[in-house]
Order: C-alpha cells, then sequence, then structure tokens
C-alpha cells in the first residue's frame, strides 16, 4: 500500500469509510466461507506487498481454511515506498517486501504469491509490451488452477498501481471470455471521503471472515516495513496508521461486484 504513486493523496492517511463500511456491509449480500469458495477457485491479485493482506487477507485464509486453496500475485516490488532512506536502495527495498509479503501469505496459510516485478509507482501503459506479457501471465495461472473468480483492488483507487492493477485484472478477464468473474476490494478506498457516492449502483457482498481475525491481523503485522519503524530516514517516510489497519481488518470483507469506476 505505498503512498508513492498516490494521485493528490500525499498527507497522512485518514480512514473515514467506517459509516460507508456499514452500510455497504447492510445493503450487500451476505456470503459464509462455502458460499465464496463455491465461486471459485478464486486469485487474488494486489498492487503491492502488503495490498494482499489489508484488502483481502480475512477472505483469503477463510478460503485457504475451508480447502479451497485460493491463488495469489503480487503486481509490483514495492521498492518506491521509501525513497531516500540510506541504506535502503530499490534493490533491498524490494527484497524486504517480497520476504515480508512471504510471511504474510504464511500467516494466511496460502501458497506462496507469484511475483510480476513490476516498478513500484511506474506501471506500464494499458497494452504495451509489460502489460500484455502480464496478462498473459494471469491468464496462463487462471488456466492451470482452474480460476473462476479474481479479485483486485477497486478500480476508483486514486494510485497510479492500483489502477493499473485493476486495468491488468479488467483485461485478463476479458481475456477469459465469461469464464472468470471479477470482483473488487477497497484499500486506499476507504479513505475516499466520496467513497459511499461513488459506490451507488455498485452490486455488493460481504463475506464473513470473523473467524480469520487473528491471521489477517498477523498477515498485516508481517509487513513491518509499512507498518512500523523498519525503515528510516525516507524523503517522505511512510506508515499506514491505525485508523486504516483497523478499517481493514473488519469482521465482513467487502466485495464489488464487477467491474467499475470512480464517478
Amino acid at each position: 500500500m505505498d503512498r508513492a504513486g498516490l494521485l493528490g493523496q500525499r498527507s497522512v492517511v485518514v480512514a473515514p469509510g467506517q459509516r460507508t463500511w456499514a452500510r455497504l456491509v447492510r445493503r450487500g449480500r451476505g456470503l459464509d466461507v462455502r458460499a465464496l469458495a463455491a465461486l471459485g477457485p478464486w486469485l487474488v491479485l494486489a498492487p503491492h506487498p502488503d495490498d494482499e493482506a489489508l484488502g483481502a487477507g480475512g477472505m483469503l485464509a477463510r478460503l485457504a481454511a475451508a480447502g479451497a486453496d485460493p491463488r495469489m500475485a503480487i503486481l509490483t516490488d514495492g521498492a518506491a515506498s521509501h525513497v531516500g532512506a540510506p541504506r535502503w536502495g530499490p534493490r533491498r527495498l524490494a527484497g524486504v517486501r517480497r520476504q515480508e509479503a512471504g510471511h504474510a501469505v504464511r500467516a494466511l496459510s496460502v501458497r506462496p504469491a507469484v511475483h510480476l516485478g513490476w516498478r513500484d509507482a511506474a506501471p506500464p501503459v494499458v497494452g504495451d509490451k509489460v502489460f500484455r506479457a502480464g496478462v498473459r501471465r494471469l491468464s496462463a495461472l487462471i488456466v492451470r488452477h482452474r480460476v473462476r473468480a479474481l479479485a483486485v483492488c477497486w478500480s476508483g483507487e486514486a494510485h497510479c498501481d492500483h489502477e493499473a492493477a485493476a486495468a491488468l485484472a479488467r483485461a485478463v478477464v476479458t481475456a477469459a471470455r465469461g469464464r472468470v468473474r471479477l470482483y473488487e476490494y477497497l484499500v486506499w478506498g476507504w479513505t475516499d471521503p466520496a467513497l459511499g457516492a461513488k459506490l451507488n449502483g455498485r452490486r455488493v457482498v460481504s463475506v464473513d471472515v470473523a473467524a480469520a481475525r487473528r491471521a489477517h491481523r498477523r498477515s498485516i503485522d508481517c509487513h513491518r516495513s509499512q507498518t512500523g519503524t523498519r525503515v528510516q530516514g525516507a524523503v517522505d517516510p511512510f506508515r499506514l496508521p491505525r485508523a486504516m489497519i483497523a478499517l481493514t481488518a473488519r469482521p465482513r470483507t467487502v466485495l464489488l461486484e464487477g467491474a467499475g469506476h470512480a464517478a
């Protein structure tokens, strides 16, 4: 969940989405773990190492506990979260964040993630060579594991890598020609004060993840470079605020059905 690449949101992150979360849960179609697993097999695509834990950690843990064997893919290397930190060049930070992601998925009892390795905060243009390679790689993963449901961050999130992840997911679903359903989870979207209005008309499901709250929180805590003070001296230091973590680690995960765009 790097702040690098955020569009117009460089200030401290806040989470005004508590009321919106409650409203979405009330109006959404509730799913238990059996119903969730029946929609799959699942693939979750995260823009950065840590978005998988924040946005979909609870549902991943629940699916894994039910024997549904969900798959994970992470788009970028996460190397732009602490620009200018002494002794923390891009290669080292990318390596640490990949290691943290490995710990996080183990906390969720999920198989190791596939890393696409895109440059953090510098996504390719839709349709270019790197983008097309990403479509092919995820499409092959979908065929190999018979994936029927793909979850990605909300397409309205104002971060270039989140927008790129959503665009890649749409392209993959289009290439699947109706064999894969698309769902969107929220990460940065919870910080948008206009979120409720932007989601008017969107079909919503809410997934019961209460039984996985400990595993979910452990997976978030694995991303120490983002949640603590592991990386020091950055030009624009970033740390996930407790309010954001509390909002994402809720007893129900909100998923938006199909693709949509911010109003």
